[in-house]
């Protein structure tokens, strides 16, 4: 091929790769049609990987290829035509604003999409066929160059020979066969992979053009059939260089000289066969289609719901989440049992900063929980709430610029009308009565009405009421014309959170259209796929109003509507309020809402208000919630938490639950105490809380967990230096040695900190002379962290110390 033509065929590839990348591109963001759509995907990002192979196969010098040039030019010509008709054709389905337009197009040009779709596949097999031709002409050519490459093949045990030694330059070379029994592949993927991997010594051919023979090797009986196989020069011929061994078949043990008749070569015949690693590597380069399939397998770590990394986020910790991810104690792969990831729970607690990290470090937009939301889902969510402020509408932002995730949730027109999210240039904006009207006109609209002259009637009006029109003509494709069409779009549900329109209506506190709705026939006790009721959505939107509003349907129809209704997670409507809504919990708890009812983690709505963000909200919560003393105080969840555990950051919160009943000698899974959780979290003041209002706190202090660390111990791992100080003013601090033989000084010489250091080899439980397990003194541990110099040196040997 001459490199004007070879240029012009990278130039169409080239433009070729590009439009199946804005293919993909389409596709990716289209999301009306069917599992049509996800195979269309899958075989055009298979095609553009062909295409990507293709290409380096033509710029490769190494490759060898007999391709036409003009079948080459008339597939990819072809090719791209069919993708810019498939791009044309998504793009004018997609064009539309109403995701009911654009299904009514998707079946419209679904035939002719199915057809381009056939059209792809076949010319991503003749693609993948112009690979297989080039690697095995590239395979063969490379034979024709280096014959001995047809010559490396397997040899069985059986046929080792150990006599094999090397000859003079002027007879044939003899070569091991344990070196040829190295040759043995599970798989090629190139001819000129396995060689060069080869042990086997391979020398060139002869120079001589009348010489048939290939030099090199010595092929002995196998399996197979014989690679090369030559005739005796003479009957009592017993040289080496023969396979047949004349002398071992007369019966002959002497050891034969090798031969020196200058006519041997003369008598020589050479029949050169296919060897068995030459079939199966032809096999498999012709079968090869040269895409290697790649697989995103992102292990996710489940972690608890009351994971440090977890409390970070949502009380907007961003310097401990970074410690505890740059320490490896956090992962962006961290995720709890409900599939809520740590940017599930960024984006739900209106964290931007966090958002902004956890994306910037590689955060994975489309990993969803249980329900199938999306961290963007629940941005959208708090952005629709009735206490919406610039924050989550910037974070509904932030991943709007990767996707447009408000077209996921597939609204109708009702929940538009509900959500006030009408169109820019709709002028009109109809009200949710006028739309309920046309909605009620078009299922009173008998069996074969003509539904095109409804849509010229609507023409200049609204957007949403086409909408619903272009439902029901949409539905007449399908049905017969005898047959009535009827929607219930008042109790459809949306795509992402299932919630019915009134369940949309409560959560953003429009109680005016929640009693529109109701007084329309809508059902108000439907539950989501997640066995939400509209106390839950008014309850998780903080609204007061739409709570307002649920509950006096609750007052009315009390068995229908549960106050204690568990969603898919157990959590009852108090649960979802305790994380920061006070007007809620306090409704909640006014109509009767239970305290002690205990979610799948077995928490209680307690445990969820230490989760929300640290404010005075989060206290008069605590307040409210304690306020009728119970089992719920001490409640421990499925990790052995108690409530106080997770207000370690608050004393208020500590002093408060303290003055009902909480207490502090109870332990979690890992053997630890509220004291090696204040200490771990570095709260001072929650430490100095716990030692001055709990009598108990001595027998505490001194308690070690299932590693062998005391609180003091964990305050030093932690480099907790405030707290650790704090605990070395006490008396009594229990067993100095941790972990591993690991001693507080032991610790504190890491740290390279010479007041912590100071204060413990002055206090009275420490001990001269101990070791780790491995044998390490504090001093060396301090001379291993580079910390041998200073006070630290000065202290230690001041302490006459080499322990």
């Amino acid at each position: 091929m001459d490199p004007i033509t070879a240029i012009g065929l990278l130039a169409s590839l080239s433009n070729l790769i590009q439009a199946s990348n804005s293919l993909l591109e389409i596709l990716k963001s289209f999301k009306d049609g069917d599992k049509a759509t996800l195979e269309l995907f899958n075989d055009v990002s298979v095609f553009a990987e062909a295409l990507k192979g293709f290409d380096r196969v033509l710029r490769s010098r190494q490759t060898s290829h007999k391709i036409s040039t003009t079948v080459i030019s008339n597939a990819l010509e072809e090719a791209s035509k069919t993708v810019q008709d498939l791009e044309s054709k998504l793009t004018h389905v997609s064009r539309s604003g109403s995701s009911t337009m654009r299904r009514m197009k998707w079946v419209q040009h679904k035939t002719s999409i199915t057809k381009l779709h056939e059209h792809v596949k076949v010319q991503s097999t003749m693609l993948q066929s112009f690979l297989a031709l080039a690697h095995a002409e590239t395979f063969l050519d490379t034979c024709r160059q280096y014959p001995h490459f047809l010559q490396v093949r397997s040899l069985s045990a059986n046929d080792i020979n150990s006599d094999a030694v090397s000859t003079s330059s002027e007879t044939t070379t003899i070569v091991s066969e344990t070196s040829l029994s190295s040759q043995r592949r599970a798989s090629v993927d190139t001819i000129a992979s396995s060689v060069a991997s080869s042990d086997l010594p391979l020398q060139k051919a002869s120079s001589d053009p009348s010489d048939k023979t290939v030099q090199g090797l010595r092929v002995e009986k196998s399996l197979a059939a014989p690679v090369i196989l030559r005739k005796a020069c003479r009957y009592d011929c017993y040289c080496r260089c023969h396979t047949q061994d004349v002398a071992t078949k007369r019966g002959f043990s002497r050891a034969v000289d090798l031969c020196t008749d200058q006519s041997c070569h003369a008598f020589k015949e050479t029949t050169v066969a296919a060897s068995n690693f030459f079939r199966k590597a032809l096999a498999q380069v012709a079968s090869s289609r040269s895409i290697k399939v790649r697989y995103d397998l992102n292990t996710y770590r489940m972690v608890s719901e009351g994971s440090d990394a977890m409390r970070y986020v949502k009380h907007g910790n961003l310097d401990k989440l970074k410690r505890c991810v740059r320490a490896g104690e956090a992962t962006l792969w961290d995720t709890a049992p409900d599939g809520w990831s740590l940017l599930h729970t960024a984006a739900y607690n209106r964290q931007l900063p966090i958002v902004r990290y956890l994306l910037e470090l590689g955060a994975d937009t489309e990993v969803a929980d249980i329900g199938a939301r999306k961290p963007a889902d629940l941005a959208i969510l708090k952005s629709l709430g009735n206490d919406a402020t610039d924050v989550e509408r910037e974070i509904v932002e932030i991943f709007s610029k990767k996707d447009d995730y408000v077209r996921d949730f597939d609204f109708t027109p009702i929940h538009n009308a509900v959500l006030n999210l009408y169109d820019v240039e709709d002028r009109e904006r109809p009200s949710l009565e006028q739309l309920i009207e046309v909605l009620d006109d078009c299922n009173n609209a008998p069996a074969g009405t003509d539904w095109a002259l409804w849509k010229l009637r609507y023409r200049k009006r609204s957007n949403l009421f086409c909408d619903i029109i272009e439902l029901f003509r949409s539905a007449a494709f399908e049905k017969p014309k005898t047959e009535k069409i009827i929607h219930n779009l008042l109790d459809q549900k949306d795509k992402k959170y299932h919630w019915t329109p009134l369940h949309w209506a409560s959560s953003a506190g429009h109680l005016d259209k929640m009693q529109v709705l109701v007084r329309h026939g809508a059902d108000p006790f439907i539950l989501s796929n997640l066995d939400a009721n509209i106390l839950h959505a008014a309850a998780e939107s903080k609204s007061t109003s739409g709570l307002d509003g649920a509950l006096e349907i609750w007052r009315r129809y009390p068995q229908q509507l549960d106050i204690n209704q568990a969603n898919r997670w157990a959590e009852t409507p108090l649960h979802v309020a305790a994380w920061g809504s006070q007007n809620a919990v306090q409704k909640l708890l006014e109509a009767g809402a239970d305290r002690n009812v205990r979610q799948e983690d077995g928490q209680v709505p307690l445990h969820c208000a230490g989760l929300s963000e640290h404010s005075r909200v989060r206290r008069v919560i605590v307040a409210l919630l304690c306020g009728e003393t119970g089992p719920h105080i001490n409640a421990q969840d499925v990790d052995g938490r108690p409530p106080i555990f997770d207000f370690l950051d608050d004393p208020t919160c500590i002093q408060t639950l303290a003055e009902h009943g909480a207490r502090v000698d109870l332990l979690d899974s890992a053997g630890r105490s509220a004291f090696h959780h204040a200490c771990i979290q570095d709260n001072i003041e929650a430490l100095k809380t716990l030692l001055s209002v709990f009598p108990s706190w001595p027998a505490m202090v001194t308690v070690k967990d299932h590693d062998g660390n005391t609180a003091l111990i964990q305050a030093l791992l932690h480099e907790s230096t405030g707290c650790a100080t704090m605990l070395l003013k006490l008396d009594d601090i229990g067993d100095m040695v941790g972990q591993g033989g690991w001693t507080a000084a032991h610790h504190a010489a890491k740290m390279g900190d010479a007041i912590v250091l100071g204060a413990i080899l002055r206090h009275p439980s420490f001990v001269k002379g101990s070791k780790t397990i491995d044998g390490k003194s504090v001093e060396v541990v301090a001379m291993e962290a580079g910390n041998w110099c200073g006070e630290v040196r000065r202290l230690l040997r001041e302490c006459n110390t080499i322990m």
